[in-house]
């Protein structure tokens, strides 16, 4: 299977074995629960999927490394205890927990989910000594004489010996204790991965015009060569962080990641070709060779990329502020002014009510900062996430000062007033606080919607030029795979353009009848 089919398999059986009967016990038995065995080459996506499945399933995760451990360190030290039978004092061995056991009764501890993944990595790895405790670990889920909390699944992955020289055959009675999944790499799949990730362009025209270079793993007279799809990822940041530095790119760098020697010299020099084809019009794409049309289509999509990714972050950084302000109760104090308050008190008081209320913001935030930070320490923090919350402190506490700096002018201009109906203007204190949280989110729904008219015309542009310069060719279809592929690009489209979503099936479908006919013609 691939990856993408692994993470949905590995999902459903998370579903079945957290699920209850109506009296609150595990309708599949703990020792039922088979470990799941995630098996299949380097750099394919393993870890990353297991821990996508923990976060979207609302589970804690421990991620372990079984080559770091030895038999002592996953048991236990053996430690002497006093225990009496039948009258008699006698001196028990005993063991200190497990190191790896330990971590997970502290992170349910320090996270209050009962229920999570230990993840095990590289299994088929551990030392002669350590594979009796695991073969009964994976059987019993115990660890000496410790037990892994209820609700906690087992999930493990490792390499097939043809990837690893170190690797040992699991033999029967451990196969027999799990549920094996096998996983190949599929470039289908990881693209539409790397199209949401954000990958470098020039990273994926190149795999479309070069698809078999995706994942490589041979020996020759020269020794071990390998690509794997951690490499491509990788190197499309070290690209995309070289180029906003603007430092070089050397054509030293891909042999760097890319481990096989041909294919990182095709994609230094497709590299070369994709940099002296930024600046070319997509009008152009007629009179352009296979390869440099690749990369022109690959930087359009890229344009519409990074403006469905602008037009849906805005649309979440809008909802995250507005619960965020609505859900900090304001003090009213309209009920507490008496009838001819003076203004000067009545100034102090609303000033006073806007400070205080800025403080339970303050204080709010330090609690969701903790939050984060417990998901951070565990390890269930994607970067994404990450980068999505420090955003929206950033714009809560810009909000927070310009409303103190307003409130201040405000009580100023007050002072000076010589109408009293201005006067009371500035100090009508609920209409300042909704103007001020109203503006909070209004600013990032107003950037949506001019994002959204831009996208709109930039995208219907692009199709109209693509239906006419390619219809019934692969260009079409990459560019309609390629937009069917992002997620929020599709997201958009089904809000706004659905009938655009319908051009692109076409697009798609008529590659396809396009591929049957040349397959059964060359029968």
């Amino acid at each position: 299977m691939n990856i993408q089919d692994a993470k949905e398999e590995l999902k459903r059986t998370i579903q079945a074995y957290t699920a209850k009967t109506h009296e609150g016990l595990y309708r599949i038995p703990v020792t039922g629960q088979r470990p799941v065995l995630l098996m299949g080459p380097p750099g394919i996506g393993k870890t990353a999927i297991v821990e996508q499945a923990a976060g979207e399933c609302g589970l804690g995760m421990v991620a372990y490394t079984m080559t770091h451990h030895t038999r002592q360190s996953a048991i236990g030290l053996p430690m002497i205890e006093k225990k009496s039978f039948g009258g008699q004092e006698y001196a028990v061995t005993d063991y200190t927990m497990s190191e790896i056991l330990a971590s997970v009764y502290e992170q349910a501890e320090y996270t209050g989910k009962q229920e999570g993944i230990l993840f095990l990595d590289e299994i088929n790895c551990v030392s002669e000594t350590l594979m009796p405790a695991l073969l009964q670990f994976l059987q019993y889920k115990t660890f000496g004489t410790h037990r892994l909390p209820r609700g906690w699944i087992v999930v493990a992955a490792g390499n097939p010996a043809r990837y690893n020289q170190s690797v040992r055959e699991l033999d029967m009675a451990v196969l027999d204790r799990v549920k094996w999944m096998e996983i190949e790499p599929e470039l289908s799949v990881w693209k539409a991965y790397a199209r949401n990730r954000g990958l470098h362009p020039a990273v994926l025209s190149f795999l479309d015009w070069k698809p078999e270079s995706f994942y490589a793993a041979q020996t020759d007279a020269r020794g071990r060569g390998f690509v794997t799809a951690r490499g491509w990822e990788d190197l499309s940041r070290m690209l995309e962080t070289l180029e906003e530095l603007g430092l070089p790119v050397t054509e030293e760098l891909p042999g760097q990641y890319l481990q096989q020697g041909e294919i990182a010299r095709e994609f230094c020099i497709y590299y070369r070709l994709y940099e002296a084809c930024k600046a070319t019009p997509y009008q152009e794409l007629l009179r352009l060779p296979y390869d440099e049309r690749l990369c022109v289509l690959q930087l359009m999509l890229q344009r519409v990329y990074r403006m469905a990714d602008d037009w849906r972050n805005a649309g979440e950084l809008g909802e995250s502020l507005r619960y965020f302000f609505q859900g900090i109760p304001w003090e009213d104090l309209s009920g507490r002014e008496k009838e001819g308050m003076f203004p000067e008190k009545k100034r102090q008081e609303n000033q006073s009510q806007i400070l205080a209320w800025s403080v339970r913001c303050e204080e709010q935030l330090g609690r969701r900062k903790q939050g984060i930070q417990v998901k951070k320490d565990c390890g269930i923090l994607s970067w994404q996430e990450e980068q999505k919350e420090l955003l929206l402190e950033k714009e809560i506490r810009r909000y927070l000062g310009i409303w103190r700096v307003e409130t201040a002018k405000g009580s100023v201009r007050a002072g000076e007033a010589s109408d009293p109906g201005e006067e009371e203007a500035l100090d009508n204190t609920s209409g300042f606080r909704k103007d001020f949280r109203r503006q909070a989110w209004e600013k990032q729904e107003e950037r949506q919607v001019q994002t959204a008219g831009e996208l709109g015309k930039l995208l219907q542009e692009y199709g109209t030029f693509m239906e006419e310069a390619f219809a019934g060719k692969q260009e079409l279809f990459l560019f309609c795979m390629g937009l069917l592929e992002h997620k929020n690009t599709v997201l958009f489209l089904g809000e706004n353009l659905p009938g655009f979503l319908e051009r692109l099936e076409k697009g798609r479908d008529l590659k396809r009848a396009e591929e049957e006919l040349r397959a059964a013609l060359s029968s």
